[in-house]
């Protein structure tokens, strides 16, 4: 059994064969690198946002509370069929290298976009970083520049395929609400078309009529009372003795007639006591008062046919105000049929209006919606071509091909000196001989050593 201290001497002394034997293992672990097939990883990355106003309806969008499900739910869409048959379709994937081996495998049957895609599915690794809500893409290929491609592809095609899987329903819904559209636009023309030929029958120009007729009829109804007062008040004079009705005894003809009778009267008076019956004044006084007795009964008689004259206008005054008060209340008894009417026609018009007015606001929203672009999730990071493979690894190639190379030129020069042993120090000595060493000559630099070392040949 050597010593340690030889053990180590012989490392120290055999470190050519151990530099050898490392750059062997080296050069040994780059030509296998070399030669081994390299595989280029290329990571993409998706956000998705956190729960925020919808941009259309204004509406504080629904939080998703588990956002493992969310993400593990958006992976298996990522790695749906559709998706990589939308990522060959969108590159134009389907070669004709590609559509032989088709061909070949199908035998011509089937979608050949959805074949290769599934293909390019096994290289598409989705890992969600825990804690957050981002959603890694690494597409792996032999060429570094088409597993970029193939990151990023994914990453367009599955936001195209989240929009158009939104947007689809909108449309679907839009086509719908613009059919009820036009069903309710018939229902609101059909109800005006009614409301305005009802107007145009019963001569209804605005809601205001029943208004305005109510009014004209407490009109009559104040001047007929006024009428039959008044005509009461002049049948009543007319019908006992018009002569002593006040309008009579107020006229001022009247009066003055009475007036002269009476100064004609005295005068006559005094004539006859100092004149004959037959003398010519006196006569002729007489005959004047005649003649105004004569002109005050026929002025009463006048007056008082102005009175039955009055009192007949009267009468047929109150006639005409009654019967034109009947014939306003028919109007108004029509009118409120008219008006009830009126009001059922109206409430159909108001009812179309507010379903047309529904139906168009949630036309306009899923229009919208239809063509509003995807909001929450957007692509995060952007793939770009990779330097180095990451399969095979080469730094960590090449760590173990050194811990290995130093391992073999460790154990080589150790298993050459257990083989062929030199005594290289005084424990070593001590040991083989089992005498103690009296002295130590270092053999590198004295002219001693090399006589030595020549004698020993």
């Amino acid at each position: 059994m050597l010593p340690l201290s030889d053990l180590i001497a012989a490392l120290k002394t055999r470190w050519r064969l151990e530099l050898f034997v490392l750059i062997a293992v080296l050069a040994l672990v780059g030509l296998w690198t070399a030669l081994s097939p390299k595989a280029y990883v290329a990571t993409s990355s998706l956000l998705f946002a956190e729960p925020s106003v919808d941009p259309v309806q204004g509406t504080q969008t629904t939080d998703q509370d588990d956002v493992s499900a969310l993400l593990s739910t958006q992976s298996d869409v990522i790695q749906s069929v559709a998706v990589a048959s939308n990522v060959v379709s969108s590159l134009q994937l389907a070669t004709p290298d590609v559509l032989a081996r088709w061909q070949a495998a199908t035998g011509g049957t089937g979608d050949i976009n959805s074949w290769y895609g599934r293909q390019l599915l096994d290289n598409l690794t989705i890992s969600p970083d825990k804690g957050s809500r981002v959603l890694t893409l690494q597409y792996e290929s032999t060429d570094s520049q088409f597993a970029a491609l193939m990151a990023n592809a994914f990453a367009a095609s599955y936001l195209d395929t989240r929009l158009e899987l939104r947007t689809d329903p909108a449309r679907t819904y839009s086509r719908w609400f613009q059919d009820r559209t036009r069903e309710v636009r018939e229902n609101l023309q059909q109800a005006q078309a009614r409301l305005t030929a009802f107007k145009r029958e019963t001569g209804i120009v605005d809601t205001g009529a029943a208004d305005a007729e109510a009014a004209r009829l407490s009109e009559l109804s104040n001047h007929l009372t006024s009428a039959e007062a008044s005509a009461a008040a002049l049948s009543a004079r007319a019908g006992s003795n018009p002569a002593a009705s006040s309008e009579v005894q107020s006229s001022a003809v009247v009066q003055g007639l009475r007036a002269q009778i009476a100064s004609k009267d005295a005068q006559i008076s005094q004539m006859s006591t100092s004149l004959g019956p037959n003398h010519p004044d006196l006569i002729a006084a007489k005959a004047e008062l005649g003649e105004l007795r004569s002109k005050l009964a026929g002025e009463i008689g006048n007056t008082a046919q102005s009175v039955r004259i009055a009192s007949s206008a009267a009468s047929r005054a109150e006639a005409e105000l009654r019967q034109k008060l009947n014939a306003q209340r028919g109007r108004m008894l029509s009118l409120a049929a008219n008006n009830a009417q009126l009001d059922v026609l109206q409430r159909d018009v108001d009812t179309a209006q507010a379903a047309y007015d529904a139906v168009a606001a949630r036309l306009q929203t899923m229009r919208l919606q239809s063509i509003a672009p995807e909001a929450d999730v957007r692509q995060l990071d952007t793939a770009t071509p990779p330097l180095l493979p990451s399969s095979p690894n080469v730094p960590l190639r090449l760590l173990l091909g050194a811990v290995l190379g130093v391992l073999l030129a460790a154990g080589a020069a150790l298993g050459l000196e257990v083989w062929r042993p030199r005594v290289r120090t005084a424990d070593g000595v001590a040991g083989i001989s089992g005498v103690p060493v009296l002295a130590a000559v270092d053999l590198s630099s004295s002219r001693a050593g090399a006589l030595l070392t020549g004698a020993a040949r």
